[in-house]
């Protein structure tokens, strides 16, 4: 990310955390990072996406922090499994975003709400490939459900925390988080010793896969955009990769090395101009609806 981008998007969460998310407007934006309305939605088309840019970049934090965690680690250290888990507590804590979570939990805007179930379905997929690391392949029936279970005890404890179950300056996620997992022993053991299940991985991958459905589609509409931008400009190689790009998501035709050779050449060719960011991200989604179409969830249209 570009350094400028930045610093509207550090200036934007000061804003939203001092004012409000509904009181917050552009121009209080564009105030407090000094730039001009043409620079602000040369980076976002409107507050709102500008707001989740802030929540966006916290999770990719988290994630990058998660990975270093368990670099030359053993994947089944279950002491490793809290400390990345605690990691997503951390970045919203420093970053005083739990404000914000709220305000956009609670929104009734359509993109926000949308943005909050991918974090979870998100979440929740992560949460059950740890789990298959930490508790072993006879557990993949039931890490659905163990994941989805342990995401609830740790939320209806910090509730109970924060209505007056106990002081706060007594507790923290570093005591939540282990107690969380010590439980969680007992159910996968319970589950996997009697094969009892509720929801299943099927249930998981439907959801999962569902929605990266909806991303092709949100794809396919940005690389509309970006290839009416490169004919406007006569950019060929831009027209050259999008085109590829385009039909790649429609018909899945090509393998798993060509693809990556194309979007990283298109990213690397782009690198120093104002589409950098967002051609980086959509090569990465591009990547991920491909691996998911690879399963046999994901379909062409």
């Amino acid at each position: 990310m570009n350094e400028r981008k930045m610093k509207v998007i550090l200036a934007a969460q000061k804003v939203f955390q001092d004012k409000g998310i509904i009181a917050t407007s552009v121009q209080d934006i564009l105030t407090a990072a000094g730039i001009s309305k043409g620079t602000f939605y040369n980076y976002f088309t409107s507050k709102n996406e500008c707001l989740l840019a802030i929540l966006e970049m916290a999770n990719e934090e988290s994630i990058t922090r998660r990975r270093k965690l368990l670099l030359g680690q053993d994947r089944t250290d279950k002491t490793i499994f809290a400390m990345q888990i605690v990691t997503r507590a951390h970045v919203d804590r420093e970053r005083n975003l739990l404000p914000i979570y709220e305000a956009v939990f609670f929104s009734n805007d359509k993109e926000m709400r949308s943005f909050v179930k991918k974090q979870y379905l998100s979440e929740i997929s992560w949460l059950s490939g740890r789990l298959l690391e930490v508790y072993g392949p006879e557990s993949e029936p039931y890490n659905a459900d163990g994941a989805v279970m342990l995401v609830g005890m740790m939320q209806h404890i910090h509730h109970f925390v924060k209505i007056g179950g106990r002081e706060k300056n007594s507790f923290n996620y570093e005591q939540l988080v282990p107690f969380a997992i010590r439980r969680l022993d007992d159910l996968m053991a319970g589950m996997t010793a009697s094969g009892d299940k509720l929801l299943g991985k099927a249930l998981l991958d439907k959801l999962t896969y569902t929605d990266n459905e909806n991303t092709k589609e949100v794809l396919m509409k940005e690389l509309r955009n970006f290839l009416s931008c490169f004919e406007k400009d006569r950019e060929e190689k831009g027209i050259e990769y999008v085109t590829f790009l385009l039909e790649e998501l429609v018909t899945g035709n090509s393998g798993p090395t060509i693809l990556e050779s194309v979007t990283a050449s298109f990213q690397e060719h782009f690198s120093s101009t104002m589409y950098a960011d967002d051609i980086s991200k959509l090569c990465c989604q591009i990547k991920v609806v491909k691996e998911l179409r690879e399963k046999g969830t994901c379909t062409a249209n």
